[in-house]
């Protein structure tokens, strides 16, 4: 992995003809969260090899540059509030629903990371409780399984299942589709409303493989969440697509590259 992100930097300084000096720094994102102090890698579940690595520190020898570690969620968060939905919005919560599912959360302007940097952990949200409430591509599947083998509801799908092909017969009127869908958005629900309760947001914004689904997904997760809270938040799909955490990366590397011309700068003084 660390080979490869140097050769892509190899590869994307020579595209541009511009010496390698130039750059003023790299950010990557990683599943798992943050140590800040130490830049080591946890809760790393989808690569195991990141897990208790200073990442941070391998990358920084390696590619001879200062590098910015962000989990790969908060960079989509961030992203989001600079050329997504959530645009000018202080107070939101970007929830990524795939293979597994995590979120990164917006207040007052700035990410919130937490004290371990573990926020935003959501597979973690509702431990001790019925693991029949995740809305992942895992429990998708094993929901579609049951329903087929209980042979009530009609269905053009065949196992093996593939989560893409139940939201595409969902959308055809398939009965059993439209059964897991319809469970798949209770639980989405139920996953923001806890964050809605607690934080206030004032948006909430669904991506990744299953969440960018809104067409099928958006109305039942609003209602929802009409019906159980006080103050609901908003919920969009993201509008940055497989973009979003380089978006993420790209305002983070900004961001930077400016306050070393504005701030560091003046802080040092002339000469």
């Amino acid at each position: 992995m660390i080979e490869a992100i140097a050769a892509l930097r190899t590869s994307l300084v020579g595209a541009t003809g511009l010496p390698a000096g130039l750059l003023d720094g790299a950010v990557t994102g990683v599943p798992g969260a943050i140590d800040a102090s130490t830049e080591t890698v946890h809760l790393a579940t989808n690569i195991h090899d990141l897990e208790g690595r200073e990442f941070g520190g391998e990358l920084r020898d390696r590619l001879g540059l200062p590098v910015t570690l962000e989990n790969d969620i908060n960079l989509v968060a961030i992203g989001e509030r600079w050329q997504g939905v959530a645009r000018g919005v202080d107070d939101f919560a970007f929830l990524s629903i795939g293979t597994g599912m995590g979120a990164g959360l917006v207040l007052r302007g700035e990410l919130h990371r937490g004290h371990h940097g573990a926020a935003g952990e959501l597979d973690y949200a509702l431990s001790g409780m019925c693991e029949e409430l995740s809305p992942c591509a895992g429990a998708l599947l094993a929901l579609t399984a049951r329903l087929a083998a209980e042979g009530a509801l009609e269905t053009a799908l065949a196992a093996p299942y593939d989560a893409r092909a139940v939201f595409t017969v969902a959308r055809n009127g398939d009965p059993l589709g439209r059964a897991v869908v319809s469970q798949i958005a209770r639980r989405i629900a139920l996953h923001i409303a806890p964050i809605a309760a607690v934080a206030d947001v004032k948006l909430v914004v669904l991506g990744g493989g299953l969440g960018a689904n809104g067409d099928l997904l958006l109305e039942p997760v609003r209602g929802l969440l009409a019906q159980w809270l006080p103050y609901p938040p908003l919920v969009e799909v993201s509008s940055l697509d497989n973009a979003a955490i380089l978006t993420g990366a790209l305002a983070v590397g900004r961001r930077s590259a400016l306050d070393s011309v504005f701030v560091n700068r003046k802080a040092v003084g002339p000469g």
